[in-house]
């Protein structure tokens, strides 16, 4: 009887089992798609924009011409190699960005695994979709840019240091071992080793995960001193591979690579909080100018911030041995780590060399998303917390909804055919730099037309001059990219001479053109050197 029994118990654990790894395969697919939808719809809305052109072009060149332009661009070439399966100038916004959405959603999946192995399926399926559904997160994931892959690869890595510290005894237990665990290790190694060969912000992951791995140490479970060997191999095998990429590139720059985030703009109380509030409060962005849109469910931001809160409370050790269900202090300080240490660090830099911004910070919503899910398993029962779930994905859902019809990138496409409509024989445009011209001439390319160079200026007093012989001038000015060379104030300062414009024409809310048709009253011209005219030219008040 015994022996019967014992047979039906184990079978039935098998049947459970197996049904709760169906679920766990349905929900990880669901989470996915998702996550790919929300990325997909819409993805060729809006049109590239300033880094996203450099995608296009980086990706038209031959394989090791693209490997060099990488590098001297201070940026690793992995994600153009992808790309430049794709990428050339007649290819489409929506072909572009697949790569990106499907990062973003597979990151969005192994979320879901990350928060059902801490606190099952209803704080995975949080998650997992909060990410999936997060405005910042879709935004990148429609942008032809490498951020949703570093943002994968890093997801992989902190699965990996997750199921480290959850069972800090197994990963230190010799190989072979009943209860030793390497597929942590695997998946640390592998994720951290993928993301520094995309993107050098990932060094703010790896920091990260050593901290995390000191903490690690202090378990009085492990094995110290095999653990600290597993660790410094993994970190070897991560360097080994990842620093002969670093050397290149500073052999290509010519030894200038901290000069890669020069352009990034002074960090001010307007970036510091839209940063914020669009990393983890779920706003609407327009992240070329830290712009909030209005937040489509007021308090929706405030809820998650609570229910993270609450999620610090429920991390507990595994479901297995003696503490099983017991608060685990070490599991805690990683979390904590990952998801602080990174924003804090940037901002400390920040301090010295201009550094916040939200492509910078954005793997901190991941760890921030776990503490969501897990703040679910708070409420008292399985009806309130099905019933949270169901709520949050409601409200998720709505609160995304205002983003596909939102003006995210600036319009140089319509601003090119509108200009090319109204211009004249003779008319002439000035511009405050060139990249206004770059921008209107690859949209125009496609339709296979330009603007000519005899046909721009950036001198004030030969547009001046222009007008005093009967001539017409286009001002067309706007932001291009996230720290413009000429502000538009100082643009407007600038094309004062010119007198009052006849015209506006305003190409949604990111780019002004005026059309100056009669000679200004007091114009005057330049007749000095190019320098002196052009010191003149800025300070005109």
């Amino acid at each position: 009887m015994s022996a019967f029994l014992s047979s039906a118990t184990s079978r039935w654990n098998r049947t459970i089992a197996s049904s709760e790894a169906r679920m766990a395969i349905a929900l990880f697919g669901a989470v996915f798609l998702v996550g790919f939808v929300a990325r997909i719809y819409g993805i060729g809305n809006m049109p590239f924009w300033l880094d996203e052109v450099t995608t296009v072009q980086r990706s038209s060149l031959p394989f090791w011409v693209m490997v060099n332009n990488s590098l001297s661009a201070h940026h690793l070439p992995s994600y153009f190699v992808i790309t430049s399966a794709l990428g050339h100038y007649s290819m489409s916004e929506s072909v572009l960005r697949l790569p990106s959405a499907l990062f973003g959603a597979g990151s969005c999946a192994v979320l879901f695994l990350i928060g059902r192995s801490l606190g099952g399926w209803r704080a995975g399926l949080v998650a997992g979709l909060l990410l999936a559904l997060s405005p910042l997160q879709v935004q990148y994931g429609q942008e032809a840019r490498s951020y949703t892959f570093v943002i994968l690869m890093m997801a992989i890595g902190f699965f990996g240091l997750v199921e480290i510290a959850r069972d800090p005894r197994g990963a230190s237990l010799p190989w072979g071992t009943p209860g030793a665990r390497l597929t942590p290790w695997v998946l640390y190694t592998a994720g951290t080793l993928g993301a520094l060969n995309v993107l050098s912000t990932a060094f703010f992951w790896l920091i990260s995960a050593n901290i995390a791995a000191i903490a690690i140490l202090t378990d009085r479970s492990i094995d110290r001193k095999r653990f600290l060997i597993r660790w410094l191999v993994a970190q070897a095998i991560v360097l080994l591979l990842t620093l002969p990429w670093f050397y290149a590139m500073d052999i290509v720059t010519k030894g200038e690579m901290t000069n890669a985030t020069n352009w990034v703009p002074q960090i001010t109380t307007n970036s510091f909080f839209s940063t914020l509030q669009s990393l983890y409060l779920m706003r609407v962005s327009r992240l070329i100018n830290f712009h909030l849109f209005p937040a489509a469910i007021p308090g929706f931001g405030a809820l998650l911030l609570v229910l993270g809160i609450m999620g610090l409370a429920r991390v507990r050790a595994p479901n297995k041995g003696p503490t099983a269900g017991v608060r685990s202090h070490t599991l805690l300080l990683v979390l904590g780590i990952a998801a602080v240490v990174p924003p804090i660090t940037i901002l400390l830099i920040s301090i010295v060399k201009p550094l916040w911004m939200p492509r910078y910070l954005i793997w901190s919503s991941v760890p921030f998303f776990v503490f969501v899910g897990l703040g679910i398993n708070f409420l008292p029962n399985r009806r309130w917390q099905n019933g949270a779930v169901v709520a949050l994905i409601l409200l998720a859902t709505l609160n995304l909804a205002p983003y596909y019809g939102s003006e995210t990138k600036p319009r140089w496409d319509l601003a090119a055919a509108e200009l090319q409509q109204v211009m004249q024989p003779g008319d002439m445009i000035i511009v405050p730099d060139g990249l206004p011209i770059m921008m209107m001439n690859f949209f125009l390319s496609r339709q296979n037309q330009a603007i000519a160079d005899t046909r721009w200026t950036m001198d004030v007093f030969k547009a001046a001059e222009h007008l005093q012989n009967g001539g017409r001038v286009w001002a067309v000015y706007g932001k291009v990219g996230q720290a413009d060379r000429t502000p538009t104030r100082a643009f407007t300062r600038i094309i004062q001479p010119l007198g009052k414009s006849v015209g506006e024409v305003q190409e949604g809310e990111l780019i002004t053109m005026r059309l100056y048709a009669h000679p200004p009253a007091a114009a005057k011209t330049c007749t000095g050197s190019k320098a002196d005219c052009d010191a003149l030219a800025a300070n005109v008040n």
